[in-house]
């Protein structure tokens, strides 16, 4: 077999509203997460189709996209600048 094997993560961008929802507001929400795909897609993130889905107590719009490979996460940054300061010291 010549397929490569490929882990990815994906985020789930929502917006939800309660029922009943006026047109005027489902519109606004639809616009919002049309941009945000858009403004991740340009950015070279992989998104997919907004879609609109609902119940008897709420309307959600939503999307998914990939998670960037290497995100810089406050905790890993925050420990490693730390050591420097702690060698810095020394």
């Amino acid at each position: 077999m010549d397929a490569e094997k490929r882990v990815i993560t994906i985020d789930r961008h929502e917006w939800v509203l309660k029922q009943p929802a006026h047109h005027t507001e489902v519109e606004k929400a639809v616009r919002v997460a049309d941009l945000e795909r858009g403004t991740l897609a340009s950015k070279g993130v992989r998104a997919g189709d907004v879609h609109v889905h609902g119940d008897d107590t709420e309307l959600v719009i939503s999307f998914e996209a990939e998670r960037p490979k290497n995100p810089k996460r406050g905790g890993a940054t925050f420990a490693m600048d730390c050591a420097e300061t702690t060698d810095a010291n020394s």
